[in-house]
C-alpha cells in the first residue's frame, strides 16, 4: 500500500505514474486501512492479477514488465531469491566481496556452521540436483540447501567464509509476526486468493509536506500552504501495521522534521520485527552523527538523500536554505556504513533546467565517490524546470546534448572498469530516458506556432506579482510558457504544432506565480486555425500582493494533524483551497470561493474576446 498525503492509496509506484492510468484503490480520509486493504478495489486487483486478465488494466501497462519482460515476483526480506529448481540466487554482500578481492583461498558456504561439500558446481546441477551444491560466479552466489529444503523459511543459518572474512546470508525469521504474516501472504498469493487474511507486507507512507528548507520548485509547496494533512488516526494506524511488515518506507516533506518519525526511530526494537527493511528519503540536513548511529539497529535499511547537484552553488540555488557542505558530510557519514544488500544509501537527484547542463559533471562526481545515483527527470512541475516544456528551446537547452552524450560515455567507461558506483546503481536506463525526453522536445519545438500576448496593465499589477507568467495548455498539459518581466508590454509563446493535430483548443492561464500551480488569476480557451502566428490582447486585472510567511518552516506542524488542516478526497480540491486562500489573503479583499469563480469566468470571457487572428 502506497499512501499519499492526499489519502489516496495505490498498490505500486507504476500504478498511476510513468504514463500509466490506474485509479486510487481507496482513500484514508474516507476509509480505514483495513477497509481499503479488504475492499472491493483491492479484491478486484488480486482477481485480475491471479487470472492474468490484464487487457486494459493498469498492471497490463506495467513499466517493470515493459522494461524487463517479466512481472515483479513475490518479495522476500532475504538476501537471495528462488531462481529455479533447487537453486537460490543472491548478490554477494558488498563487504564480503571487497574483503576477498584478490584472495586465492576458496570461499566456503556454511549451513548451520557446517561447510557444504560441493563448491564450484555447475549451475544446472544446482538447479536439478541441489543437495548443497553451490557456486560463486561473477559476484553472485548460486546455492541449494543440503537436503533441498527451501532455505527461505527453514530457519537455518547460512554464512560465507573466506580467510578471516565471514558474513551471514540472512533468511526469514519465521518465528515473528512479520514472518508468520509473510508465510500466510505467500500461501494466499500462490493460491490466487482475492480475499486475503494476511496483512499488508509493504507500506509506503507520505505523512506530511512539512519541510525545513525552501526549494522553490518543490511540488509540495502548494500542498504545504493549503495545509493538506492526514486525518489524526491515519499515521497511528500505519504504525500499528509495522510488526507485520517486511518493508516500511516513510516520506515527508522532510521526515526528520516529523516528531512521530523521530520517535519511531528512537523506539524501534528489532526483536519486534527482525525482518523489517526501513526506508526513507531525506534532504540530509538533519541527519547528525547521533541520528546516523540510531539507524544501525534496523535489520535492513535503504535510504535516499536528495542532492540535486554536487556543485555547491547550484545545489544551494535549487535547495534554498540547505548548505551543501553540511548535507554532503552527513551523507558521507551514512555512506561509510554502506553494505548492500542490508545497508543501502543512495543519492536522489532531480534533473531539471537548473542542473541539466552539468549532468556529466554530476555523473563523474558520483562515479569518483562510489555513489549510487538515481536520476529523476522533471516532466510535470514546475514548467520553468520541466525538461519537456520551454519558452525558448534553443537558448534554454544550450549544452544539453553534449552533457547527455558525455554522461553516457562516463557511465559506459565506468561499467567497463567495474566501478563500484555502477554496481550500486546503474544510471544507464535513466540517461536513456533523459535523452529520449530531450530528443522528443527538440522535435516538438522545431515546428511551433507563435502566440504574441500583448499586455495591458493599467493597474501596474505585474510588479506586485512574484513570478508572473502565461502558460499554454492543450489536452490538459502545459506545452509552452513565457515569464513576464516588470514593465513588459508583451510575451511570446512558442507552442509546438504537433499538439494541435487532434484538438485545436488552447487554454492560456495567467499565473501570478509560475512556481505555484493553481495561482492563475484568469484562464481563457480559444480555437487555433491553421495559422503560423496570432495575437492575444490581455488586460491584467487589479492585483494585490499576497502577504504570506516566506519560509516553509513557518507552515510546519511537525507531522501532526491540526484543527485547521484539510483532509481531501480528490487532488482537485487542493487548487480550490489554494484559490480561496489567495483571495482571503489579498489585502483589503474578502471574497469567498464562489465569488472568485464568478470573477474568473468573467476574465475567461474577457480573454477570449481579445483574441486576434
Amino acid at each position: 500500500m502506497i499512501i499519499d498525503l492526499t489519502g489516496e492509496v495505490v498498490p505500486c509506484c507504476y500504478w498511476s505514474g510513468y504514463g500509466n492510468f490506474g485509479k486510487p484503490l481507496g482513500n484514508t480520509n474516507v476509509s480505514s486501512l483495513d477497509e481499503i486493504w479488504h475492499g472491493e478495489a483491492y479484491v478486484d486487483l488480486r482477481t485480475k492479477v491471479a487470472s492474468e486478465q490484464l487487457e486494459g488494466h493498469p498492471c497490463g501497462n506495467c513499466l517493470a514488465y515493459r522494461s524487463t519482460g517479466v512481472f515483479p515476483g513475490f518479495s522476500w526480506p532475504v538476501a537471495y531469491e528462488h531462481e529455479s529448481g533447487f537453486c537460490y540466487l543472491g548478490k554477494l554482500p558488498e563487504s564480503f566481496a571487497t574483503a576477498i578481492k584478490g584472495s586465492k583461498s576458496p570461499v566456503e558456504l556454511l549451513e548451520d556452521g557446517k561447510p557444504l561439500p560441493l563448491p564450484d558446481a555447475l549451475h544446472e546441477d544446482i538447479r536439478k540436483i541441489g543437495q548443497g551444491r553451490f557456486s560463486i560466479w561473477n559476484g553472485w552466489l548460486y546455492f541449494s540447501s543440503s537436503d533441498n529444503v527451501d532455505p527461505i523459511f527453514s530457519g537455518r543459518k547460512y554464512e560465507l567464509a573466506c580467510d578471516q572474512a565471514r558474513v551471514t546470508i540472512s533468511g526469514v525469521v519465521a518465528d515473528s509476526a512479520s514472518g508468520r504474516n509473510l508465510k500466510t501472504a505467500h500461501c494466499e498469493y500462490e493460491a490466487g486468493e482475492a480475499e486475503v487474511v494476511a496483512e499488508p507486507s509493504m507500506i509506503s507512507l507520505i505523512s506530511t509536506a512539512d519541510c525545513n528548507i525552501d526549494c522553490p520548485a518543490c511540488s509540495q509547496n502548494v500542498v504545504r500552504v493549503t495545509k493538506v494533512q492526514h486525518r489524526p488516526e491515519t499515521v497511528p494506524s500505519v504504525l500499528s501495521k509495522v510488526p507485520y511488515l517486511t518493508q516500511f518506507i516513510w516520506h515527508g516533506g522532510e521526515p526528520y522534521l516529523i516528531k512521530k518519525f523521530r520517535s519511531f526511530i528512537d523506539e524501534f526494537d528489532p526483536a519486534e520485527n527482525p525482518n523489517l527493511a526501513f526506508g526513507f528519503t531525506s534532504n540530509g540536513t538533519m541527519i547528525t552523527q547521533d541520528e546516523a548511529l540510531k539507524l544501525e539497529k534496523f535489520p535492513r535499511l535503504n535510504a535516499s538523500i536528495s542532492i540535486d547537484s554536487f556543485n555547491p552553488a547550484v545545489f544551494e540555488q535549487i535547495r534554498t536554505g540547505a548548505k551543501f557542505e553540511r548535507v554532503w558530510e552527513n551523507f558521507k557519514r551514512l555512506h561509510a556504513t554502506y553494505d548492500a544488500p542490508t545497508r543501502i544509501f543512495s543519492v536522489g537527484m532531480v534533473v531539471c533546467k537548473s542542473n541539466m547542463a552539468e549532468l556529466a559533471d554530476n555523473v563523474r562526481f558520483a562515479i569518483e565517490n562510489d555513489v549510487g545515483l538515481n536520476l529523476s527527470p522533471v516532466v510535470i512541475y514546475p514548467v520553468v524546470e520541466q525538461l519537456n516544456v520551454f519558452s525558448d528551446f534553443s537558448r534554454q537547452t544550450k549544452g544539453w546534448r553534449r552533457a547527455i552524450v558525455r554522461a553516457k560515455e562516463l557511465v559506459a567507461a565506468a561499467k567497463s572498469r567495474k566501478r563500484l558506483a555502477m554496481a550500486r546503481v546503474d544510471p544507464e536506463g535513466m540517461l536513456e530516458e533523459i535523452e529520449r525526453i530531450f530528443t522528443s522536445a527538440k522535435a516538438d519545438y522545431s515546428d511551433t506556432i507563435s502566440i504574441t500576448c500583448e499586455i495591458d496593465d493599467p493597474y501596474h499589477s505585474v510588479q506586485n506579482m512574484r513570478r508572473p507568467a502565461i502558460v499554454a495548455y492543450t489536452g490538459g498539459k502545459a506545452r509552452a510558457y513565457v515569464e513576464l518581466e516588470q514593465g513588459s508590454s508583451e510575451g511570446l509563446l512558442r507552442l509546438p504544432r504537433r499538439y494541435l493535430h487532434d484538438e485545436r483548443m488552447v487554454r492560456l492561464d495567467f499565473l501570478h506565480d509560475v512556481m505555484e500551480p493553481g495561482s492563475n488569476i484568469s484562464s481563457g480557451s480559444f480555437r487555433i486555425e491553421r495559422k503560423t502566428s496570432l495575437n492575444v490582447n490581455y488586460r491584467v486585472p487589479k492585483f494585490a500582493t499576497v502577504k504570506r510567511p516566506p519560509r516553509n518552516i513557518s507552515w510546519a506542524n511537525y507531522g501532526d494533524s491540526t484543527p485547521d488542516g484539510h483532509h481531501i478526497t480528490d487532488p482537485v480540491e487542493i487548487f480550490e483551497i489554494y484559490r480561496e486562500l489567495y483571495w482571503r489573503e489579498v489585502e483589503n479583499v474578502a471574497i469567498a470561493t464562489a465569488g472568485y469563480q464568478r470573477r474568473s469566468v468573467g476574465l475567461m470571457k474577457q480573454l477570449v474576446r481579445y483574441v486576434r487572428r
